[in-house]
C-alpha cells in the first residue's frame, strides 16, 4: 500500500513539474495597461472543420487567443450551385452518355449523322454549363464553446475541403488567467 502512495505521489510531482515549466512560455496579452498570462491549452483539442469546399476568406483569431462560444473564427467563400447551373451539369451528363453510348455501339449501327449530332448537342451542353453564372456565399465559423485557439492550420486564402480542420481549439478556464500589473 505505501508503495502504491509513493509511486501515485511521484507521477503527481512529475506532473506538477511539467505543468511548471510548460506555463514559462504562455502567450502574453497585453490590456489597458495590465497583461494577462493565459494557462497552455488544456484538455483535448476540438478541431473546427470546414462544413463544405471552399477558399478560406479571413481569420478573425491566431493563436493563443481567448474565444467565447458563438464567437465568429473565421469566413468562408464557398460556391452555390444554382439551379441554373443543376439543370446546365445535368443536360450535359446527359449529352455525354448519349455520345458515349454512340461511340460505343457497332459501327454499321450508328451513321455518321448522329455520332455528328450527338457531338454537337454535347459541345452545346458544355458550353451552358461553362456559361452558367456562378454565384458564392460566405459561411462562418463559430466558437462551439468558450476556449483558448491551440492554432490555425488553414490561414486566410487556404483552399479548404469540407471537414478539413480550420481552425482548433482547447478549453482554459477563465482562472487560468492571471493579471500582473505593468
Amino acid at each position: 500500500m505505501k508503495t502504491k502512495t509513493l509511486f501515485l505521489l511521484s507521477i503527481l510531482g512529475v506532473i506538477l513539474a511539467t505543468g511548471a515549466i510548460l506555463t514559462q512560455g504562455c502567450p502574453r496579452i497585453v490590456t489597458e495597461g495590465k497583461e494577462l498570462t493565459s494557462s497552455p491549452v488544456t484538455g483535448p483539442l476540438r478541431h473546427l472543420p470546414a462544413a463544405t469546399t471552399g477558399r478560406v476568406w479571413e481569420v478573425y483569431v491566431q493563436s493563443g487567443s481567448q474565444v467565447k462560444r458563438g464567437q465568429v473564427l473565421a469566413k468562408l467563400l464557398v460556391p452555390l450551385h444554382t439551379v441554373g447551373q443543376q439543370q446546365a451539369e445535368k443536360e450535359l451528363r446527359q449529352a455525354k452518355k448519349q455520345y458515349d453510348q454512340l461511340l460505343s455501339a457497332v459501327p454499321n449501327q450508328v451513321s455518321a449523322q448522329a455520332l455528328e449530332q450527338a457531338r454537337q448537342q454535347l459541345v452545346a451542353a458544355q458550353q451552358k454549363a461553362a456559361s452558367a453564372p456562378k454565384q458564392v456565399t460566405f459561411v462562418f465559423i463559430q466558437a462551439p464553446a468558450n476556449g483558448v485557439v491551440a492554432r490555425v492550420p488553414a490561414p486566410a486564402g487556404t483552399y479548404v475541403s469540407d471537414s478539413s480542420t480550420v481552425i482548433s481549439l482547447g478549453s482554459a478556464s477563465i482562472s487560468s488567467f492571471e493579471v500582473a500589473d505593468n
